[in-house]
C-alpha cells in the first residue's frame, strides 16, 4: 500500500512539471501578441523605375554584362510592377511595397537599400504582404523597408528558365499623397498624429492589425506583417490585409511633399556598341565592316570597273595573237612536218 501512495505522488509531481512547462509555452505566446503603439503616418501612391543597370551610375552587376543590357532591361521591366505605394510613418520609417510578377518562375529573392548618391548598401526588413495572378503566373506584394523616398533598392533573385541568379534595381519617384493602388498599406494604418493598436510578432518586428481592404484589389493577404533581414521572408503571418485607402492615406494635416532627385535613369556606364558587334551572329557579324567597304566602294567604284574592264579586253587580245601566231606557225611547217605527202600519194 505504501509503494503505490508513492508512486502515485511520483506521477502527480511529473505532471505537475508538464503542466507547468505547458504554462510557460502559453505565456510566452501570449505575451509575443501583447498589443503595441501603432505606427500611424501618410501612404503616397508612387512610380516604380526598375532598371538592368544602377540607375545613378550607369553600373551592370549581373553577369550578363553590358551586351544584355537590352534583353535585361526587358526582363525586369515584366518582373516589377510601374506602381507601388511608399508609407512614411511618424517616427521617420519609409516602407517601399512593390509588386513583382512571375514569381512561380523565380526564388531567392534578396533585398539591399542605399540613399540616392550613397555607395554602399545596407540589408533591409522585407516581407510578403500580398499575393496575386496576372497573365504572367503569380504575384507577390513585397515591402521593403527603405532609408529615405531618395532611394535605390538593389535586388537579386534566382529566375528558374536562366538557371542563375539575377541583379538589378529600382527605384520610386512621383509620389502623391494617398493609396490609389489595389496594395494594402501594412505599417501606416492610422493617419498622420492619430494613435492605433498593432501587434507584435514573436521575431518582436511590428505588424499592424488587419483592417480592410481596397475593393477590386486583385492581390490578397491575412494576419500579421513579417518584415525580417534582407531576405524574403513568407509563409503563415506574413501576409497582410491593411487598412482602408482613407484610413491611412486621407489625413486632417496635409501629407509632407516627397520627390526623387532622379530625373531619368542612367544608361550602361560604357557604349554597348563593341560587346553586341562582337555578339552577333554570323550573318551580323561583319556588319560594321560591311559598312566602311560600302563607302569605299561607293568613292571608287568607277575607276575599279574601268580598270576590270581593261583588264579584259587586254587579255582578249593577248590570247587571240597568241592563238594567230600558233595557227601560223602550224601552216608554214604542215609539209616539211610530212603534212602534205598524205594528200599527193592519194
Amino acid at each position: 500500500m505504501g509503494k503505490q501512495v508513492k508512486r502515485m505522488k511520483r506521477i502527480i509531481k511529473k505532471c505537475a512539471g508538464f503542466l507547468a512547462a505547458v504554462m510557460v509555452i502559453l505565456a510566452g505566446v501570449w505575451t509575443a501578441a501583447v498589443p503595441a503603439e501603432a505606427a500611424s503616418g501618410n501612404v503616397y501612391t508612387c512610380a516604380v523605375h526598375p532598371c538592368y543597370v544602377h540607375p545613378v551610375t550607369g553600373v551592370i552587376e549581373d553577369s550578363g554584362g553590358e551586351a544584355s543590357y537590352a534583353t535585361g532591361q526587358g526582363m525586369v521591366d515584366g518582373v516589377v510592377y510601374p506602381t507601388g505605394i511608399l508609407e512614411l510613418t511618424d517616427s521617420g520609417e519609409y516602407y517601399l511595397t512593390v509588386r513583382f510578377s512571375l514569381m512561380d518562375q523565380t526564388s531567392g529573392h534578396s533585398f539591399w537599400v542605399q540613399n540616392v548618391g550613397d555607395s554602399g548598401w545596407s540589408a533591409p526588413a522585407a516581407g510578403v504582404t500580398g499575393s496575386g495572378t496576372d497573365g504572367n503566373g503569380t504575384t507577390a506584394d513585397i515591402c521593403i523597408q527603405v532609408p529615405s523616398e531618395n532611394c535605390v533598392v538593389r535586388v537579386s533573385m534566382y529566375v528558374d528558365p536562366m538557371g542563375r541568379d539575377v541583379i538589378f534595381y529600382l527605384y520610386p519617384s512621383d509620389y502623391t499623397a494617398g493609396n490609389s493602388t489595389d496594395m494594402n498599406a501594412t505599417i501606416v494604418t492610422a493617419s498622420s498624429g492619430s494613435g492605433g493598436t498593432a501587434t507584435t510578432n514573436g521575431s518582436g518586428s511590428t505588424g499592424t492589425e488587419s483592417g480592410s481592404s481596397g475593393s477590386g484589389s486583385t492581390s490578397t493577404g491575412s494576419g500579421n506583417a513579417s518584415l525580417s533581414g534582407s531576405s524574403l521572408q513568407s509563409g503563415s503571418g506574413s501576409s497582410v490585409s491593411g487598412s482602408s485607402d482613407t484610413e491611412a492615406g486621407d489625413s486632417s494635416t496635409e501629407a509632407p511633399a516627397l520627390s526623387s532627385s532622379i530625373d531619368k535613369a542612367a544608361q550602361p556606364a560604357a557604349s554597348t556598341d563593341t560587346e553586341l558587334n562582337d555578339a552577333q551572329g554570323l550573318s551580323l557579324s561583319t556588319g560594321a565592316d560591311a559598312s566602311e567597304e560600302a563607302e569605299e566602294t561607293g568613292s571608287s567604284g568607277g575607276s575599279s570597273a574601268f580598270a576590270i574592264g581593261v583588264a579584259v579586253t587586254v587579255s582578249g587580245l593577248i590570247l587571240m595573237g597568241t592563238a594567230a601566231v600558233i595557227v601560223y606557225f602550224f601552216r608554214k611547217n604542215w609539209k616539211r612536218w610530212g603534212g602534205g605527202y598524205d594528200d599527193d600519194e592519194a
